[in-house]
């Protein structure tokens, strides 16, 4: 009797291990951390990337409608 507990313990440990193994879902992909600078707007004050920045006289804005609006 101990017998066919044990062997049945073992069989649900078997099952669980193997559902486990197969339906896991995959490790959600990272991204590496951007080490890009930010840059503050001008007019807004809105911290924006680099790479983002529209720059006017030197000075750095998030979009053109902000350049427009700081020349008036």
């Amino acid at each position: 009797m101990i017998r066919l507990i044990i062997l049945i313990a073992i069989v649900a440990a078997l099952l669980w291990l193997l559902k486990r193994l197969f339906s896991a879902d995959p490790e959600p992909e990272q991204l590496p951390p951007s080490s890009e600078n930010m840059r503050q707007c001008k007019y807004c004050g809105t911290h924006v990337p680099e790479s983002s920045i529209i720059s006017f006289d030197d000075k750095p804005y998030c979009s053109q409608e902000h350049v427009d609006l700081d020349q008036q």
